[in-house]
């Protein structure tokens, strides 16, 4: 059994103890964003983690390769990088060719990715010499009118809340919901509606409306306005003007490990172990810079996943898996606790290996 963390002591070590088991890193790695990817500038020297204190071990790559670990956000479970790189090389030109290699992930794609790629299985089924893109653009008019529908309903939503506004206050509201609808129902392919253009027209009514209890309901309804993340149309809607290789790709690049900063990086977080996560790339992306307090309020269920998050990294490290790491869940443990007000308290007994 190891002694137990002083964590404050930890804290307030600066010592870091020299290594020569230094190596150079560049690394290409799947982006936080959906559609594309990110290079990372070269490495400085990494020091080994068995010598360096957790706040002064700013590499990430422990972290990164947790590997096939749940999200701790979502639960689903993630791929890594190098299972990303296989199924880019390998889609083919052809539907049968895609489908047959993404079969072999199926098990890492969000509910909505999930959803999409049955379709398309289907689809395939008499049209195998078919590329993704013929597929999605052959069934794009239906699922186009289903998207609009549920656009114009949550845009028929917000004009009736604003009926509780002055006449002038709802006037406003009615411009942009006006504008809206012609984005969304516009048949010019040169016009296309953008869920983010629609969002900061709700917001910039925030100056406009005197009862804020009324402008905080239209902002939580526009905000259901669907996204290739989270509605089947909108995602064969938008990806039906992509390429065959940016669909197959698409399915399965949320489901990709990224590293989550606990503390948003652009609210003063830092570059260390002990404010990582590994998270998959949609989560990470969709949070963006939002406070971990307010991101688990709309998020509940993050309270049980991340749990199972540490009991596996707690699960590795007894194995023997992650050598001169046995600090880490304590250490997220208490940032975790600390940025989220107290809301994310994972235990972290049960770690028993001896370095």
């Amino acid at each position: 059994m190891i002694q137990p963390i002083n964590l404050f002591s930890v804290l307030s070590s600066k010592k870091i103890t020299n290594s020569n088991n230094i190596q150079p890193k560049f690394n290409v790695n799947f982006a936080t964003k959906p559609d594309s990817f990110e290079k990372t500038v070269p490495q400085e020297k990494i020091l080994a983690p068995a010598y360096v204190p957790f706040l002064g071990y700013a590499h990430d790559e422990p972290v990164r390769a947790l590997g096939n670990i749940i999200c701790p956000c979502c639960g689903v479970e993630m791929m890594t990088q190098k299972q990303m790189n296989a199924v880019s090389k390998d889609l083919g030109n052809t539907s049968a060719k895609a489908i047959s290699t993404l079969k072999n992930y199926e098990k890492y794609m969000h509910p909505v990715e999930k959803e999409c790629f049955n379709l398309m299985k289907d689809w395939s089924k008499s049209k195998p010499d078919a590329s993704l893109k013929d597929l999605l653009q052959e069934n794009k008019a239906p699922q186009l009118e289903k998207l609009q529908a549920k656009q114009n309903s949550i845009l028929d939503t917000v004009d009736e809340i604003s009926k509780q506004l002055s006449s002038t206050e709802q006037e406003e509201v009615k411009k942009v919901t006006d504008t809206t609808r012609k984005f969304v129902s516009s048949t010019d392919k040169e016009i296309k509606f953008k869920r983010k253009t629609f969002l900061k027209d709700i917001d910039d009514l925030k100056s406009k409306i005197s009862n804020k209890e009324i402008y905080t309901q239209i902002h939580k309804e526009a905000e259901k306005m669907p996204t290739s993340q989270n509605d089947v149309s909108a995602f064969i809607v938008k990806y039906s003007e992509r390429t065959h290789q940016e669909i197959g790709e698409r399915l399965v690049k949320l489901s990709v490990g990224t590293i989550e900063h606990i503390k948003p990086r652009s609210e003063g977080g830092r570059n260390t172990v002990s404010n990582y996560m590994l998270e998959c790339g949609g989560c990470n992306h969709e949070r963006s810079s939002i406070p971990l307090g307010d991101w688990v309020d709309s998020h509940p269920e993050m309270k049980e996943n991340t749990q199972k998050y540490i009991d596996e990294v707690i699960k590795r490290i007894n194995a023997g898996e992650m050598k001169g790491f046995s600090f880490y869940p304590a250490a997220v443990a208490r940032t975790l606790y600390e940025q989220s007000d107290g809301k994310i308290d994972v235990k972290v007994q049960g770690l028993n290996v001896e370095e």
